[in-house]
């Protein structure tokens, strides 16, 4: 074999592997996250976000974002009954979500999904993709810190 047929042959060779590792890392297994759902889930685990009572979240319908956990006082007291917590990203696209009080849900930036603070789906995203539901925290109540630990 001569040299530039060698090198013809090398370069072909090496053309076919890389366009065999290219399509095989473009294939998707079922476990793979959805395209459309790149937001993903909350905060990861162990993150924890407390919040001081007796300044922050003071009146019904406040709330607050912290470590990536949305805080909503839904009723009067310090109790954890009188508080929400969901995480504070859309899955559908990473969107930020925030509080509508007027309307008593959340509802993402980006696309307006809209969530019960509860978590459950109201509308989907109104760009055509889906949503799924929310990811909900426990409260806790010490004194007077509110706290959630994912």
């Amino acid at each position: 074999m001569e040299r530039n047929d060698f090198i013809k042959s090398l370069g072909l060779g090496i053309a076919l592997v890389c366009t065999g590792s290219c399509l095989s890392s473009c294939g998707s297994k079922g476990s793979d996250p959805q395209p459309d759902n790149p937001g993903g889930g909350g905060p990861s685990t162990g993150t924890t976000a407390s919040i001081n009572l007796n300044n922050q979240l003071l009146t019904v319908g406040a709330s607050l974002t912290i470590n990536g956990i949305l805080f909503i006082r839904t009723a009067t007291g310090n109790n954890a009954t009188s508080f929400a917590a969901t995480q504070a990203v859309c899955p559908h696209q990473g969107g930020a979500l925030n509080w509508i009080q007027a309307n008593n849900y959340i509802q993402c930036t980006l696309h307006a999904s809209k969530y019960t603070p509860a978590g459950a789906i109201l509308a989907q995203p109104n760009d055509g993709g889906t949503t799924s539901a929310l990811k909900v925290y426990t409260p806790t109540v010490t004194g007077n810190t509110l706290s959630v630990t994912v």
